[in-house]
This record gives C-alpha cells, sequence and structure tokens, in this order.
C-alpha cells in the first residue's frame, strides 16, 4: 500500500528537524523536469502504485510498489536495454541526490523484475545515503523478491530502526517471519503495521492468519471480518473468516461466508469444500 501524503510529510518534517536541507538551484528543478517528463512520456507505468495482492493463506514474502525517492532527481531507462541515462552535471550533484538517482532507476528496474539489476542500483542508494528508510525498505523488497529472504529482513529492520512506524516494512516483515512460523513476532509486526495504516485491509487479512495459526481463532475473526469491511470482496479474507468459522464448528456463519464467496467465485474449490463441511456441521 502506497503511504499517504500525509503520513510522508509528517515523516519527512521529522527527519528535516535532524538533517538541514538546502535549497534547490534553479538548473536542478530545470533538469527535473525533463526527466520527469522523459519517464512519463517513454514509460508511463513506472511511477504508477501498483495495489499489492496479499493472500493469507499463502503471504507474499515481497508485498508492494518501491518507493520514489523524495528528492526529484531522476534516473531515467529510456532504451530496450535499460542503459540508465546520467544527467551531464552528475558529478556535482550531492550525494543525496546521487543517492535519489540510483533509487528511483533501481525501481524501474524492480518494476521489471529485474532484480540483481535493481538490487545493485539500491545498493549504491544506501551506500551514498545510509539514512534513508526508503532506500532501505526498497532494498529489502528487491531483496525478497530476488529469494534473499534473510537480507531482506535485515534491511527492512534496518528501515524500521531509522522510522519505527514505517507501515509496509512491519507488514512484508512480519510476512517473512509468518513464513518462518515466528507466528507471535509476526503478529507484533502486522499490529505495529495497523498502528498506522488501520485502513489497510491485506495487514488485517496477514494478521487474522497469523493469529490462527497461533491457535487463536477467536481473535483471527475479527481481524477477518475488518478486512472485508475494507474491502467486501476480497477473496482470500472471506475465505479465511469460513475457514476459521469451520474450526470453531460455527456452521451456519461458514456456510452463510462459503456461500457469499461462490456468488462471485463458483468455481473456486476450496470455497465449495468448505461449504460442503459447513452443511455437514448444520446436519440434516
Amino acid at each position: 500500500m502506497v503511504e499517504s501524503m500525509s503520513r510522508r510529510k509528517t515523516r519527512r518534517a521529522d527527519r528535516r528537524k535532524h538533517t538541514e536541507r538546502k535549497p534547490t538551484p534553479v538548473w536542478l528543478m530545470v533538469l527535473v523536469a525533463a526527466a520527469a517528463l522523459a519517464v512519463l512520456y517513454l514509460s508511463p507505468d513506472v511511477l504508477r502504485p501498483k495495489t499489492p495482492v496479499t493472500s493469507a493463506s499463502t503471504p507474499d514474502t515481497g508485498t508492494g510498489s518501491p518507493r520514489q525517492a523524495n528528492n526529484p532527481t531522476r534516473g531515467t531507462v529510456p532504451t530496450a536495454e535499460l542503459q540508465p541515462v546520467f544527467p551531464t552535471n552528475f558529478n556535482t550533484l550531492t550525494d543525496a541526490e546521487k543517492a535519489a538517482f540510483y533509487q528511483n532507476l533501481g525501481s524501474q528496474l524492480l518494476e521489471r523484475r529485474r532484480f540483481a539489476e535493481a538490487i545493485a542500483q539500491y545498493r549504491m542508494a544506501v551506500k551514498l545515503n545510509p539514512e534513508d528508510e526508503d532506500t532501505h525498505y526498497n532494498l529489502g523488497l528487491a531483496l525478497a523478491k530476488g529469494g534473499d529472504l534473510e537480507g531482506a529482513k535485515k534491511e527492512y529492520l534496518e528501515s524500521l530502526r531509522i522510522y519505527p512506524d514505517y507501515p509496509e516494512a512491519h507488514n512484508n516483515l512480519g510476512n517473512l517471519l509468518l513464513a518462518e512460523g515466528k507466528l507471535e513476532d509476526a503478529v507484533t509486526h502486522f499490529k505495529a503495521a495497523l498502528e498506522t495504516t488501520p485502513d489497510d485491509p491485506a495487514v488485517h487479512n496477514n494478521l487474522g492468519h497469523a493469529l490462527a495459526r497461533e491457535g487463536k481463532v477467536s481473535e483471527a475473526i475479527p481481524a477477518f471480518k475488518d478486512a472485508l469491511r475494507l474491502k467486501p470482496d476480497y477473496v482470500e479474507a472471506r475465505y479465511n473468516l469460513g475457514e476459521a468459522y469451520l474450526v470453531q464448528k460455527q456452521g451456519p456463519e461458514a456456510a452463510n461466508e462459503f456461500t457469499e464467496l461462490l456468488r462471485t467465485q463458483p468455481d473456486f474449490e476450496p470455497a465449495q469444500r468448505g461449504l460442503a463441511k459447513a452443511r455437514q456441521l448444520q446436519g440434516p
């Protein structure tokens, strides 16, 4: 889920208390405008956030879209070979501006699933600007998608060291811990994510799944309900709620959820089997 503008402004305002920034020179503003137009013209989907898909039954260990750098200096990759185009004055930029270039270049590569190349760009950005939480988050996301889950955990933790309320980092770290069976820690991170993004249905669904796996099904049910309140057509959450009712031996409630799910997904076999079990619980 992409952060709300107000939350990002608040976070950046907090960081500015510790780091004094110089005003952007006019030449840089012109360069930024030209680069932004090039990106939008040549690759219209690069900067468009995509809705993450998170299934509670199979948690995604690298959920979400990469964050673009707050500094507007953008790296562009207009050619089919994805060769970066560096501004002519690149060597005169500050380390933070260079890091922003590498971060945005990495994000474009990540969107194209060029994981190894994206990781290399993010590592350059981290080296130049090690106290930027978004760069660590992006590196963690790329590492997770590239299969380095231990490396991803370290980067998510580093982003949380810098910005403890980073909801996407909490959610993705929770998913990694959930996949490892570290259920209590996963629950902690999902709850932390909900402290700042209480309207994210995927996190409620993930929390419910972690609680259910802990055996706390009565606590999982409200989490699944919250996910459905926020997203009524959330297939995974409705299926999980039906399964939770089955575990609780609540046949009529389970049957209602599976029936509702099958209205829109009539060929969804797990829901068909769940409905059959719910009807058995109800008896003749």
